[in-house]
């Protein structure tokens, strides 16, 4: 129906399905399941809204995790391919998945909706008639889609596009030597076959299903947009469609007429939390640890505004290098509000950086926020950073020499964090996978941001009142608060 109420035209209609990934779908899906309803809803939308942004090469890099049985494969490996070769049928499309009798599945329903008639309305592309193999089909362009799998050859076939959908099946993804392959697979492998790496386009489609499988190897490399669409959302989303923003709150469902919330929760029963809080929250860890629960934490849903901060301190856990399995280095900036007389988490940086970029980080960031107190553990690449910092600054930067374990660090200050000296944001971009491993810890798989936490409780502890008693500018005590 067009903008004005009016019924469209079947011209007006293919012309909207050719340029529009959704639309695309609604009309091919009768092609694909004859008989079948579809059920139109917002992720489908949103999963065809971010696809098509590839299309489109303005998201080069997407990572889409979604829970099974979503149509996920069905909008990646099959509708996505059809509609990027009509628009492109000179580009080649490689789709890989875990097995070859999920790749050949996959290539049939391909085949099945670029042959009919339907799609032969919307686009000129067509399939070579003597490259018509289900693993691989050209187009009469010189384009084309092949099928691959964990594993197997993909020498002899570049491509402008891959696509890797669940390279590894959910009962194997336990084995760490599974997880290894799919990591040596890609980096050795698959990513060599991009013709033009400037230009070529990645999409992974995966369920998470541990806390180290393969989509996290993907996110870790920082180029990776993520659509993440948990089926009960535990923050709020605010998601691109076509037209307007798709707003999730806290406790939606993501398919309440496909699966509603008791029939999720009966889910949850019967698979138990953690292949449910993997499988369809894409968290595959207990929602909470044995230290802390959301419950636990301080919420708010944006800071205040800046003139009720007087003091800004930071607390920084440096990491011995960067590589893509290294951990992070990570700064956590503090804000004292006057009249709350309490601590609110501004931001944080999270990255792996090299020794002089992490030098160059740490001056940007205690600059941008005028911080009078930087934290550094004074361990590892940290040192050798404080030595550094503190030549030109030395009252602004102090080190921090770890005594204990991280578990026991941590556990002397869960009480502090319970008692609302500390409150986080929840709209800053960093705060999901904040919370996520605070929630989690020691079983996440960084613990970064937690050691700087606990570095910046553990002085605040001991010397809060002296520290906010101090002058920033002279480093005098005023007088104004006891000594502890």
């Amino acid at each position: 129906m067009a903008d004005d109420g009016t019924p469209l035209t079947k011209p007006q209609m293919e012309a909207l399905q050719r340029h529009n990934l959704y639309l695309f779908l609604i009309g091919a899906f009768e092609v694909l399941f004859p008989g079948r309803p579809l059920q139109k809803a917002p992720y489908l939308e949103a999963m065809c809204h971010a696809l098509q942004e590839v299309a489109n090469g303005r998201s080069p890099r997407l990572m889409i995790s979604i829970a099974p049985r979503h149509l996920k494969s069905v909008c990646g490996s099959v509708l996505f391919p059809a509609f990027f070769l009509g628009h492109f049928p000179e580009k080649k499309v490689m789709v890989v998945s875990y097995g070859g009798d999920l790749a050949r599945e996959h290539g049939g329903l391909f085949r099945r909706l670029v042959e009919s008639p339907f799609y032969k309305r919307l686009f000129a592309m067509r399939i070579d008639p003597k490259h018509n193999r289900i693993e691989h089909m050209k187009t009469t362009k010189g384009g084309g889609r092949q099928a691959a799998s964990l594993g197997g050859s993909v020498t002899g076939f570049g491509a402008d596009v891959i696509i890797i959908d669940d390279l590894a099946k959910a009962s194997d993804m336990q084995s760490e030597v599974i997880r290894e392959q799919a990591r040596t697979f890609f980096d050795q492998s698959l990513y060599s076959r991009l013709d033009n790496k400037a230009e070529a386009r990645i999409v992974s489609i995966q369920q998470r299903l541990h806390q180290d499988d393969f989509a996290v190897y993907l996110l870790e490399k920082g180029t990776f947009h993520h659509l993440c669409l948990p089926s009960i959302a535990e923050i709020r989303q605010e998601i691109p469609l076509y037209r307007r923003p798709w707003i999730r709150e806290v406790g939606d469902v993501l398919s309440p007429d496909r699966e509603p919330r008791f029939v999720l929760e009966e889910i949850r029963k019967e698979i138990g939390n953690y292949a449910f809080q993997a499988q369809y929250q894409q968290d595959p860890a207990p929602g909470e640890s044995q230290y802390l629960s959301m419950d636990d934490l301080h919420l708010v849903d944006a800071v205040p505004e800046m003139r009720h901060f007087v003091r800004f301190a930071q607390s920084w856990d440096t990491a011995v290098n960067d590589g893509p399995r290294s951990d992070y280095s990570v700064g956590l900036t503090f804000g004292w509000h006057e009249e709350e007389e309490r601590w609110y988490l501004m931001d944080v940086v999270r990255e792996r950086l090299k020794y002089p970029e992490l030098l160059d980080r740490i001056r940007a960031t205690r600059q941008r926020w005028r911080a009078d107190k930087v934290l550094i553990e004074n361990s590892a690449l940290g040192a050798p950073a404080l030595q550094e910092l503190r030549r030109q600054e030395s009252r602004t930067y102090s080190g921090v020499k770890p005594t204990d374990g991280k578990v026991e660090r941590f556990v002397g200050q869960t009480d502090w964090i319970r008692s609302g000296q500390i409150v986080i944001p929840t709209d800053q971009p960093w705060y999901d996978t904040f919370r996520r491993e605070l929630l989690q810890f020691p079983n996440a798989t960084h613990d970064d941001q937690v050691d700087a936490l606990t570095q910046f409780a553990a002085l605040m502890r001991r010397r809060q009142g002296s520290y906010l008693d101090t002058d920033p500018v002279t480093g005098r005590r005023r007088g104004e608060r006891r000594r502890e």
